[in-house]
């Protein structure tokens, strides 16, 4: 039961690429890739199919996506190995904002009111008392990275509030304006609305006078229950979704 266990990151040293100009950001490891490791998470990765690796859940398909718009000689099963060389050719970094967390969520039974515990949920907001990787994220800025795929709207927005623009030791500033250019150039071209956006789905943040662009992309794993707030407009969600993931990857690599 992980409610008050303190989860730690297994393998953000493997995500730092040497000299990479592009980063793949994301929040956590589902609990059953986190230290410390045990029974429980051996077996459900046994049954699941679950790879102790970034995104190694079978629930999340950001390898496929990444072996469909970037490189089709990584195929499942996943092997971190290959994944690292091909980040490795590409200059691509792979990285999470969180070092470490406790890990708890809490809904109401809509028919009695009872608060019931999901100690293993994997979304963001379950997460509690976390740790940033600072450290190793404000130097791969530093060290050249210019793009960002983020793998959450939550992921964009803390980068900017605990990372470039955090107020004890800001690394940069986020341009509003350039922000609003890119987010806008960026729905248009997927034939989206940016009317619907509400919450930003690209930033621009200006550090030692280089633009860093970064852009959230909808959840891998069920990107067609959040379309509606990535611009989707009337179009046909899973079709949108493939195409905003399909520019999202193609302007990583440009």
């Amino acid at each position: 039961m992980p409610i008050g266990e303190i989860e730690t990151h297994p393998y953000l040293i493997q995500g730092q690429i040497n000299r990479a100009t592009k980063l793949i950001l994301g929040s956590f490891p589902v609990y059953e890739c986190t230290d410390q490791d045990n029974r429980l998470k051996q077996r459900n990765r046994l049954n699941e199919g679950t790879v102790r690796f970034f995104y190694g859940s079978n629930r999340n398909s950001l390898w496929t996506k990444y072996s469909q718009f970037i490189d089709n000689t990584i195929n499942q099963p996943w092997n971190p190995n290959l994944i690292l060389n091909s980040l490795e050719k590409r200059k691509i970094a792979v990285s999470d904002l969180i070092k470490s967390c406790e890990r708890c969520s809490y809904k109401k039974n809509k028919r009695t009111g009872e608060k019931i515990a999901f100690p293993y949920s994997s979304e963001d907001s379950a997460l509690r008392k976390k740790t940033w990787n600072r450290e190793i994220v404000s130097q791969l800025l530093l060290n050249g990275v210019t793009k960002i795929i983020c793998t959450s709207k939550g992921v964009l927005s803390d980068l900017e509030k605990q990372i470039i623009c955090y107020n004890r030791n800001p690394l940069g500033i986020k341009d509003n304006d350039l922000s609003m250019t890119f987010q806008s150039e960026f729905i248009n071209e997927i034939g989206g609305n940016t009317n619907e956006i509400k919450n930003d789905i690209g930033k621009v943040f200006i550090v030692e006078n280089r633009k860093i662009l970064a852009i959230a992309i909808p959840s891998p794993g069920s990107p067609q229950r959040q379309t509606h707030t990535f611009g989707c407009g009337e179009q046909e969600r899973l079709i949108y979704a493939e195409r905003y993931f399909e520019k999202a990857f193609n302007w990583l690599t440009e």
